[in-house]
């Protein structure tokens, strides 16, 4: 008996299926898209937030803010009006506090080690590492955005602890459960 008849029901099944993973993940990216969106503008037409520089990442209803703020009442606000939004299942809220004034110099040398740290990523084999983003204020370094492993992030840190002039790396990545 051949097994010719099963080999090709198995193809025509995974052909079929194939579009429809596509599609899937088209609809997810748009989901978080468009949450994304709305999140954005409600943070802009809030008085307290809207002057305030945020990342702002979304997967899978997952919403983390990142970047570092002037105060902490800011922070908190922003948290409360990215969880009203319809759809936000979650939010990660890793803004900090900015420590002091930075010297034009400083600033500088700021933007050097979120380059370096960057790139660094972009050439590491993290498999993820264009989910991540990198800030830098008074050379402390903030990593915030989405991986698949605790190894990943782990070694994202890691990686970022090793350049020249940073004093401290706050590893705010966040794990999505595999």
């Amino acid at each position: 008996m051949s097994h010719a008849p099963k080999f090709i029901t198995a193809i025509a099944a995974t052909a079929l299926l194939l579009p429809a993973l596509a599609v899937g993940q088209m609809e997810q990216a748009m989901d978080n898209t468009a949450l994304q969106a709305k999140a954005k503008t409600k943070l802009m037409a809030d008085d307290l937030v809207s002057g305030s520089t945020v990342n702002l990442e979304t997967k899978s209803g997952i919403v983390q803010l990142g970047g570092f703020i002037d105060d902490e009442a800011k922070a908190k606000r922003a948290a409360e009006v990215v969880g009203g939004v319809e759809g936000v299942k979650k939010v990660d809220n890793q803004l900090h506090v900015k420590s002091g004034e930075r010297s034009s110099g400083q600033v500088v040398d700021d933007g050097m080690i979120t380059t370096k740290v960057k790139a660094g990523l972009a050439d590491a084999d993290l498999g993820t590492a264009a989910d991540i983003n990198v800030d830098t204020y008074n050379g402390v370094v903030l990593l915030t955005g989405f991986v698949d492993s605790d190894e990943t992030k782990n070694l994202a840190a890691k990686y970022a602890e090793g350049q020249e002039n940073v004093k401290e790396v706050i590893n705010g990545i966040y794990v999505l459960a595999e």
